[in-house]
């Protein structure tokens, strides 16, 4: 099989499209053909030598192994092989799966069979997507219940509150966008070009802000007559991170996710949240866990299926060209999710 690997640290430029062995399923695994797979900005830092605790001060010691290394990623996969004395999984199923082995960049990978047994009671489990996607929306698809859980769970978005959303065109962002609209929110979204502000408001963003040619705070203010924002879903980091919370309102809440723009960490005056009685709320971890759990699963697919949830492919590369699509996300050139194919 072939598959996209790097040998060295470094930009994009380090990957590279080369042949090797198909693995073989053991006993409790299957083998899967990988039909696409949605890029993470995480695999974006691994491959430039960190850990993916960007910004901790603590990264170095989580340490990341020497190259050769195959990114990792949700990948939407089809079962095409059983392990001996494999059960419970049948040849032919498609799931959402990020434990693909020896990584999602590949062509064919083992899965553990465990991963992908279906619930006893026959709602959707973590692996589930619409099945009327293709498998390049079914990998978009894939952080859904991020965005859900990053905002009516963890941040507690309620119906008549102003959130504020970064990255509003990003593959998570498109996301968030329309899933606060559905709690009843009113979205202010930013982004770094005209072309993503116009996506984000046919989302249903009631304002759109050009984070590059206009300072987002006092935007963000004017646009709430000087009271400021609910809830801040923030993937950003660094000066964004703490700009934050000059446009938060009293009793405003942040949840934190990411530092999708590799600057680090983000310094914090305690003051105003003395002052304002602010909330700030990090997610990852278990959280990502308990973001698939059936009840959201159910109302994700369901609101899918409906036409009200839709993922947004714009880039959709060949494993082959994984340098550019890599690329394209580091120059902050891509709308949505960039998706690989075989």
């Amino acid at each position: 099989m072939n598959a996209a690997v790097y040998r060295e640290f470094g930009g994009p430029e380090v990957l590279r499209y080369e042949a090797m062995p198909t693995p073989e399923p053991a006993e409790g695994e299957v083998l899967v053909k990988v039909l696409a797979v949605a890029i993470d900005y995480i695999q974006l830092h691994i491959r430039h030598g960190g850990s993916g605790r960007i910004g901790s001060s603590q990264e170095a010691q989580y340490g990341v192994k020497d190259p050769p290394h195959i990114p990792g990623g949700m990948a939407c996969v089809e079962v095409v092989a059983l392990g001996p004395n494999t059960t419970g999984v049948e040849v032919g199923e498609r799931h959402l799966v990020g434990g693909v082995r020896p990584g999602s960049y590949v062509e064919y990978g083992v899965v553990d069979a465990e991963d992908l047994q279906p619930r006893s009671d026959e709602r959707p489990g973590p692996t589930a997507y619409p099945q009327s996607f293709m498998p390049e929306q079914a990998a978009a698809f894939d952080y859904a219940p991020v965005a859900y859980h990053t905002l009516k769970i963890a941040a507690g978005l309620r119906a008549g509150e102003t959130v504020l959303i970064h990255a509003a065109a990003g593959g998570t962002g498109v996301l968030a966008v329309q899933l606060a609209k559905h709690f009843g929110a009113r979205v202010i979204a930013t982004a770094g070009s005209e072309a993503k502000l116009q996506l984000a408001h046919k989302l249903g963003a009631d304002v759109t802000i050009n984070y590059r040619t206009e300072d987002f705070v006092p935007a963000t203010l004017e646009a709430t007559d000087g009271r400021g924002v609910d809830v801040v879903w923030e993937s950003v980091g660094g000066e964004v991170f703490t700009r934050n919370l000059d446009c938060m309102a009293e009793g405003g809440r942040m949840v934190s996710f990411g530092s999708n723009s590799f600057t680090g960490t983000g310094h914090i005056d305690f003051l105003p949240f003395w002052v304002k009685n602010l909330k700030l709320i990090g997610w990852g971890g278990v959280s990502n866990a308990q973001s698939r759990a059936p009840e959201i699963m159910e109302e994700l697919i369901a609101l899918a299926q409906a036409g009200k949830l839709k993922p947004v492919v714009r880039h959709v590369y060949p494993f082959a060209e994984a340098a550019e699509a890599h690329r394209l996300i580091e120059e902050r050139q891509s709308i949505g999710k960039v998706v690989l194919t075989p």
